[in-house]
C-alpha cells in the first residue's frame, strides 16, 4: 500500500515538473507574436519602387540594375535562346504595379513602369 501511495505521489511530481518545464503552453504564437512575424515577412520582401526605378540607367549591366533594385528580376524572355534581347519584370509594392528591363547585349536599353510609387 505504501508503495502504491509513493509511486502515484512520484508520478504527480513528475508529471506537474514536466508541465511546468514545457511552460505550459498550449496553442501557437500568440496574436502580437503573430503580428510581429507578418511585419517581419512584410519588410523582407523586396518591392521595386520609382525612386529604385529611376536610378536605373541606359548602359547598365543587369548585376547593376539588381543591385539598384535590391533583388533578382523576373525573366520575361526565353534565359535559353541566344536572344540578344532579354527583359526581366519587378513587382511593386502595389497590385498591378511593376517595372520591365530589357538588356539589349547585357546592356539597358529600355525601361518602362507602372504603377509604381
Amino acid at each position: 500500500m505504501r508503495i502504491k501511495k509513493v509511486s502515484i505521489i512520484l508520478l504527480l511530481v513528475v508529471g506537474f515538473s514536466t508541465v511546468i518545464l514545457c511552460g505550459c503552453r498550449i496553442g501557437g504564437p500568440t496574436n502580437e507574436a503573430k503580428e510581429t512575424i507578418v511585419e517581419e515577412e512584410q519588410e523582407e520582401t523586396p518591392v521595386a519602387t520609382l525612386e529604385k526605378y529611376n536610378q536605373l540607367e541606359k548602359g547598365m549591366s543587369y548585376e547593376e540594375a539588381t543591385d539598384i533594385l535590391g533583388f533578382p528580376g523576373n525573366p520575361m524572355s526565353d534565359e535559353s535562346s541566344d536572344s540578344n534581347h532579354k527583359t526581366y519584370a519587378w513587382d511593386g509594392e502595389q497590385p498591378k504595379s511593376f517595372l520591365t528591363v530589357t538588356f539589349l547585349k547585357g546592356k539597358l536599353s529600355t525601361k518602362q513602369q507602372v504603377g509604381l510609387q
